[in-house]
Parts: C-alpha cells; structure tokens; sequence
C-alpha cells in the first residue's frame, strides 16, 4: 500500500527495464483488453509486443520513450510514446502518439496513471511536440475520463484490431498551449 507520495517514482526506461517491461505490459495488457478480445488474441497480440528482443530494440531507439512507474519500488504502470503516422482526425501540429498508457489493476485509482501522464506530458513540451494523441476503447469510460481530466478532446473513431476481432476506439488529442506560439 502506498504510504506517501513519495513512494511513487518515475523514471524513463532503459534496456535494463526490458524484462520488468515484458511482465508488466503482458500482464496489463491482459487486464486492459480482456473483456474486449478472446483471451488468446490478447496473449498472441501481447507475447509480440512484449517480448524481450523487441522491447530491448524499442528501449534502444531515442525516437520511442518508456517511463516506468514503481510505487513502494514495485513495478505498477509504465506508459510508452512514439511518433507515429496519424490518423486524418490528428490535426495538431508536431504530433507524438501516447500509445500506451498502463496501470496494474491492483494500483488504479492510486495515483500512478496521474504521475505517468503528468511524466509524459513533460516529455511532450520538452521535447518540442505540440499535440499528444492516443486511441481508448469506446467501452472504457474511467480511462475516458481521466483523458478528459488532462485536457484530451475526442476527435474522432477508429477500430482496434486484435486477432480476429475488432473493436471501436476514440481517438483523442491534446495540443499544449505552446503549440499556439
């Protein structure tokens, strides 16, 4: 249990975070999306994105930035940024993707997803992007509200594929007031 504020730490991740990376985004994958997908297309879709030589090559690249949350020096959410192509409804200028944004289950509500936005969005204006944008399952409407919170509109819709399945997403968009400058 968390005790102080300061019991939550942030940190950008580096190779050596791999292996913490693989279990963690295995895992929260698995409780993200489990709901939405037949349990093995979330294993097949996680065992390729969280695997060790994949994640250690994507820590490497100074374009992709991992920060990992530890509360009480556990493990507990990690969130990921890249610049990606952007869907037509991205209008924002110097765009970076928050692809992912995870929290362990156990620890929602707690205040890791704050420290790891709050984290992200120092990288954003730092390092010179004017928009953040992200997709969210339609049917998750805590995490909708928490993008709201932080200033994210919605913008438009898109699906999400995992397997044979697809599911509807929003996409969502933040521009900081820098970007007006």
């Amino acid at each position: 249990m968390i005790t102080t504020e300061e019991a939550i730490t942030l940190h950008q991740a580096t190779t050596t975070d791999a292996a913490v990376l693989v279990e963690l985004g295995r895992r929260t994958m698995r409780q993200t999306y489990g709901t939405a997908f037949a349990i093995e297309d979330i294993d097949r879709v996680a065992e390729q994105r969280f695997n060790l030589k994949r994640l250690t090559d994507e820590l490497a690249n100074p374009e992709i930035r991992y920060l990992l949350v530890t509360a009480n020096q556990q493990p507990c959410g990690y969130a990921k940024l890249e610049p990606t192509s952007t869907p037509d409804a991205i209008t924002g200028m110097h765009p970076i993707q928050l692809v992912h944004l995870y929290v362990d289950s156990q620890w929602i509500g707690k205040g890791i997803g704050a420290k790891q936005m709050q984290g992200a969005l120092e990288f954003v204006t730092s390092n010179g992007f004017a928009t953040c944008w992200l997709q969210v399952l339609e049917s998750n409407h805590r995490a909708i509200s928490f993008y709201r919170r932080w200033g994210f509109v919605e913008v438009g819709s898109d699906l999400y594929p995992a397997g044979e399945t697809s599911v509807p997403v929003l996409l969502m968009m933040r521009c900081s007031v820098d970007a007006a400058t």
